[in-house]
This record gives C-alpha cells, structure tokens and sequence, in this order.
C-alpha cells in the first residue's frame, strides 16, 4: 500500500505548489553548506560566491537575502571535526551541522522553509551512500534503515521537509513510514531525488562536502546517463511510496525526464536540482565573455519550468472544461444529445447561437474528424523533425492512442466501451417513432447498428398495434437512460494533450529547418482549435456528468497508456 498522507499537511507553506507557467522567486531553494565549526565562512573555489557556513554566521547570510524574497533552502552538513564511521553515526548527532541550523534558522526566521537533504555520504568514512557489505557493495537493507532514522531525526529538529538523496531502493516507503509512525506524516514533507543520475556534474559539490568516495563510485546506486526507462520506473516507484515531491537532478542534461516526470506524476510537485556543475558552467562562460551571467541564469532555469509543458496545457483545459460544463449547468445552455428523442431536434439556441447549431463548420469539418486531424498535424511534425527526434518511440505512442480511441468507440471488437458503460448502468435500446413516440428493443440491436423497419423486423412492429409505419420506412436505434459519456469530449482532451505532449519535441530544439517550423505553427494552431472546440462541446452540448466523466475517462486511459 502506498504511504500517502496528505490530507492534512499544510501545503501552503511548501514553496512547491506554486504556478508553473512564469519563474517566480518562490520556487527557488537555495543549496547551504553547513559546517561544524559555528564561525566558519570558507570560500569554495569551484563554485564562485559559494561558501561553507558556520551556524553563528547564517543570520549575517541569509538576513539580506530572506528580505530579497528567499523562501526556502536546503541544508547539507559537511563536517570536519568529527570522527567519520562505517555507519555516518555523526549524521543525526544533535550537536551536529545539520540539526543545530535547522534549529538555528527556526529561531532566526519563522517563514523560511526548511529543507534537510539525508544522506550518509558526509558522514561516512568510505565516502558512500549508505552501509557496505565485506566485499564493498552497498548493503541496502541496513542503508535504508539507517537513513530513515537521519530523517525522521531533521523532523523531530524541525526541518520542514527531508530530501533522501541515497538513491537506496526503498528508503521512501521507509522514511515514509517512520514519519507517519513518529507523528511527522503531516507535518514533514518527504522530497524524494526520484531520478538522480550518476553525473559527471558533481565534482564541485563533492570538493564542498567532502563527500567523493574513498573507493569507486556511485553508479551502482544512482542511475546510467541513459536510462530514461529507469528514470520513469524510479518516478513511480517513489510515487507508490509515499514521496510528497519527486526531484530530477541534475536539470539541464535531463529536460526530457523533467518532462516525464510532469506526466507520471502529475498530481506531485516537480523539482529539478540545478546541480554544482551547472552552476560553475554558467559561471565560467560568463567569466569567459560569452555571456550576461544574470541573463544565462535566468535562462537555464526557465527552461526548467518550461519542461512541464504538458502539465500547464492539462491544467487550461481542465479549467477549461469544468467551469464551462458548470456554467452550461447553471443557465440550462446545454442539449442532450444522448437521448434519441432529442437528438435530432435542433438546439434551442441555435437559432441565436452560431456554434449551437449542430451544422457549424467547427462541429463538421473538425471535431467529427478531430483524430484525423491530429494525426495529420503528427505525422507533418514527424516527417520534417531532424533525425534526432523523429523517432520509432513517438509513432508508437500515436498508434497507442489511436489504438484507444478505436477500442473505446468501434464496434467491430464488440459493443464499444461506451456503449457498454450504458447497458451497465441501466441504458435501454430505444428507436424514436416518425410520431415522436419511441419503442424498446433489444440492447443487441444497439450494439450492431441494426437499421429497422416493419419489413425487416416484424416481430418488433407487428405487436404494437398504437401506429402505423410506410412499409419503406426503417431508423437506427440508440441508446439513452444509463450513463453516457461524452465521446466528444473524450477525443478532444485526447488529442489536445497529445499533441502537447509531441510538440515538447520540438520545443528542445536549438534551431530547425522552415518546413519543420511551419509544421510546429500548424499543431500549436490545431491545439487551439482543440481549446475551442471543448469550449463549445461543453457549453453547448452533452449532460454535465457526461462530459466530467468523459474528461475524467480519457486521463484514466492515458494515464495507463504512459504509464503500462
């Protein structure tokens, strides 16, 4: 079972539920180094204007930043007095780095958002994450245990949030647990590195911590620069165990899985650790003149919020659909289209009310036809893409959508989805009458599209004897009663998202040829028209449930589609 609990954390104060669409300074945390000896002010040489910090002398730190608008920071303890052990015993010591700035900055100021990052690496003699066997592997069991202890230690001292940065298989589940237990569940947020990779980028967070391994390395434990699949898989993992928040580090080389991340987790804060290597790159290229430092800065990490395209276009439509599908509700501006015995009526406001009209060019030309469209707005991006992302990947997760979209309204594998959804829920099979009135016939009838008439079917038309029908006549039966769901709205949330989630592609690009840019302007188009048409899909036609629960099915469904 996943150790989730947050009903009734206080969110309010994490500086991760923020909006993702603009930088704003709430979103920043800020890496402070922190040593054993209180009046320490070390310059770090690899990481210009950074320093290790003494607990006497973060107030005269942090004082003018917190009143430039800092928020939050996140605490790494880098001790050098202390005796370093097999088993990182000076990690939780209560006279230790991180325990005594934790209680240091409560004091000093009560709005800051505390973080501790939790990891034995500072603290070990060995230099390694977490407990080694004889033979020099890392001993996960106890490793697990032992960081679960170091931070449900930083909570009981009043850290706000603990960020286990091991990479041990899980500690989440573990910490998660150990929160809960200790009476922490709602009162600490567990931030789990979810996908750390073994980087080339930490040389100088190492020099600031002391904390390079005394003997090989971490990539037994953090993963291969190539490994999307495991990056997704940690993602989930850490989500099933509880995290509270999933970070990607370091951020720059890994905007793809930043972006998976937004997907797989789309209902966890997103964090990207801007690591010490990017950092001093960013530095060193302005110190070499090619570039503003203040400018780079900004860019590197606004390119980091922008990652989550998928998620800021999921949010609009949402909005978008709930709040017109309410005001439909409120002014009664919707029409039934599910029953066979409105159906074919006109709107009532159609007359004063272009897209109300069944006829509207929107409704004929487009919506009816949405996943023709998006297919060809897909493959036109596909096809002028360079080489490097016009890949076998992105036309398999078409045909998985299309593949979707065909089970869940064709007929041809049986009663679509849909229909039996309907049936399920107390649907009846009904054919309207030329009179207005209508007759009951059975559900199989539904299924198969059967036209009937007098002629073809007099067992159902010879025992009514209240009307009388033209021998020629004959109609399609439908469905009503039941539940339906809206298909239209279904489709339209498919297609939008999915081509959202195509055009992050091109978005990473640098630079791409006039046929490529034409095709990138013809989805960005297409996405709008798929805005529009939920608008007056929602405002105009279907029930409100109809529409929630189509909305509500199409990310149920792509979410087992990104996911399985």
């Amino acid at each position: 079972m996943p150790l989730v609990r947050s009903a009734r954390t206080d969110w309010n104060e994490a500086p991760f539920f923020k909006a993702k669409q603009q930088l704003t300074k709430s979103m920043l945390m800020y890496p402070i180094f922190i040593t054993d000896d209180p009046e320490a002010r070390v310059e770090i040489p690899s990481l210009p204007g950074q320093c290790r910090w003494g607990v006497n002398r973060l107030e005269e730190f942090l004082g003018p930043l917190v009143k430039k608008g800092l928020t939050s920071v996140i605490l790494f303890g880098v001790p050098f007095k202390c005796i370093k052990d097999a088993h990182g015993t000076p990690a939780d010591d209560p006279e230790g780095p991180v325990i005594l700035a934790i209680k240091r900055l409560r004091s000093l100021f009560p709005d800051l958002y505390i973080a501790a990052d939790v990891c034995l690496c500072e603290y070990t003699d060995h230099g390694h994450c977490g407990y080694l066997n004889d033979d020099g592997t890392i001993n996960n069991t106890a490793s697990v245990a032992r960081i679960a202890q170091v931070a449900i230690n930083y909570a009981k001292a009043g850290a706000h949030c603990v960020a286990p940065s091991d990479m041990m298989d899980g500690r989440i589940k573990a910490i998660k647990r150990g929160l809960i237990d200790a009476g922490y569940g709602n009162r600490c947020t567990l931030m789990a590195y979810s996908a750390k990779f073994a980087s080339s980028l930490y040389g100088p967070f190492r020099d600031a911590a002391g904390s390079a391994p005394s003997f090989g390395n971490r990539k037994c434990y953090q993963l291969p620069v190539t490994a999307r699949g495991l990056a997704r898989r940690a993602i989930l993992r850490d989500v099933e165990e509880g995290a509270d928040v999933i970070m990607v580090k370091p951020a720059l080389p890994y905007l793809d899985i930043i972006g998976d991340a937004g997907q797989l987790a789309n209902d966890h804060p997103i964090a990207c650790y801007q690591v010490s290597g990017e950092f001093a790159m960013v530095h060193a290229g302005a110190a070499a003149g090619v570039y503003d430092l203040k400018t780079m800065a900004f860019e590197t990490v606004e390119s980091m919020v922008r990652a989550d395209l998928r998620l800021v276009v999921f949010t609009a439509l949402a909005v978008l659909a709930i709040s017109v599908t309410l005001y439909s509700a409120i002014h009664n501006t919707y029409l039934d289209t599910s029953n066979p015995l409105l159906t074919h009526l006109p709107h009532p406001l159609s007359k004063t009310h272009y897209f109300a009209s069944k006829a509207n060019f929107l409704n004929v030309y487009f919506i009816k036809k949405a996943w023709a469209w998006t297919t060809a707005a897909f493959f036109l991006a596909w096809i002028t893409s360079p080489p490097s992302i016009r890949t076998r990947e992105r036309v398999l997760k078409w045909a998985a959508h299309t593949a979707m979209w065909i089970i869940f309204t064709a007929w041809f594998f049986g009663p679509a989805i849909l229909e039996r959804l309907i049936v399920a829920s107390g649907g009846e099979c009904v054919l309207a009458l030329p009179s207005g009135g209508s007759i009951t016939v059975p559900v199989e009838l539904c299924f198969t599209k059967s036209h009937l008439s007098p002629s073809s079917h007099p067992e159902i038309f010879g025992t009514t004897s209240s009307f009388t029908l033209p021998v020629d006549w004959r109609a399609i039966p439908r469905l009503r009663r039941g539940h339906d769901v809206s298909g239209h709205v279904f489709l339209l949330t498919m297609a939008a998202l999915f081509l959202t989630d195509q055009l992050r592609y091109s978005l990473r690009l640098v630079e791409y040829g006039a046929l490529h840019a034409i095709a990138v302007a013809a989805n960005v188009i297409m996405i709008l028209i798929w805005f529009f048409a939920t608008y007056t899909t929602c405002l105009y036609f279907h029930t409100p449930l109809e529409k929630i629960t189509g909305f509500g099915t199409c990310q149920l469904l792509l979410h087992r589609v990104s996911t399985g």
